[in-house]
């Protein structure tokens, strides 16, 4: 009888399943099998009820063969994030003047790395260099400096440009009341001296209070005593512009002025609130005329 009993249970063990033996699962669902009577290995699981099984690469064989809506999200969850391009919408100034002179114009170029997105210019001071928002031609207008910046709407790039401008001589003349005076030109604008006019029967005088600078041009038809004037090479330079605010009153009107080096110029059209001006054409030539006649007090220097 124990021979048979004991027959009968060698036939059990044999026939039961390698998975079927002793111990608990971990919180993982598996534990060590340190004889490896699964033949599995060390360390298996048990996770879900299932047989003794290995997970590859991570994976629950079982689990990841069952599609279900919440092991789909959990795989979607588990993509990762598409990755940010900071590049994609960059904006790069290619061409650009750091200087120019008044009156001169430049078109500067950018690039954007958005091609879809539109470029635009702007310009931190406009009387000094104007942009054109949708071209980038910068016009130097006036002495001094100016911060141009362009934007494709995402990013945005800068450069400074410093605004210069220069007298000079040139080969337009000018008479008041027949006797020749010295001529610059600024920014196509013919332009004299302001301090020159007092030998032409003019009185320019300058004053400074807590209102500002100003120089005030009236006629007074005293004694006259020309300058010398000298024929230069058309556009040789004479003085560079500088900023100011002091301001030129011709008669009692705002007159158009400039700066050169801290001496005042006014335009010559200017004193047509004090006379006549006229241009001949023929002989490039502006005059100047009072109705008074002034008096000549010296010989005129003659022209060299």
């Amino acid at each position: 009888m124990k021979k048979l009993i004991s027959l009968l249970m060698a036939l059990f063990i044999a026939v039961s399943p390698v998975s079927a033996h002793s111990g608990r699962t971990d919180s993982n669902g598996g534990h060590r099998d340190n004889k490896n009577v699964s033949g599995l290995g060390s360390y298996h699981y048990h996770c879900g009820g299932y047989p003794a099984h290995l997970h590859i690469g991570g994976i629950c064989p079982y689990k990841s063969s069952i599609s279900t809506p919440s092991t789909t999200a959990s795989t979607n969850s588990n993509k990762p994030a598409p990755t940010y391009d900071a590049n994609k919408n960059n904006i790069y100034i290619m061409h650009f003047s750091p200087q120019m002179t008044v009156g001169e114009s430049f078109r500067a170029d950018a690039v954007s790395n958005n091609s879809s997105a539109a470029i635009s210019w702007s310009s931190s001071d406009t009387s000094i260099a104007e942009v054109e928002p949708s071209t980038g031609v910068v016009t130097a207008k006036a002495p001094g400096t100016a911060v141009i910046t362009v934007t494709n709407g995402y990013k945005s790039r800068s450069y400074t440009v410093n605004c210069k401008g220069y007298i000079s001589y040139t080969d337009v003349k000018a008479e008041i009341n027949g006797y020749p005076i010295q001529t610059y030109e600024y920014n196509n604008d013919i332009y004299v001296m302001c301090s020159d006019l007092n030998s032409y029967g003019f009185r320019a005088s300058y004053s400074s209070d807590e209102a500002g600078s100003r120089v005030d041009i009236d006629y007074c038809s005293e004694s006259v005593t020309p300058k010398e004037v000298i024929d230069y090479p058309k556009d040789k330079i004479a003085y560079e512009v500088v900023p100011s605010s002091i301001q030129v009153i011709c008669g009692l009107n705002d007159a158009k002025c400039v700066n050169g080096d801290g001496i005042m110029f006014v335009a010559f059209n200017e004193l047509s609130v004090l006379g006549d001006v006229h241009y001949s054409e023929p002989e490039n030539k502006y005059t100047f005329t009072y109705s008074d006649t002034p008096i000549l007090s010296s010989e005129y220097s003659i022209l060299y």
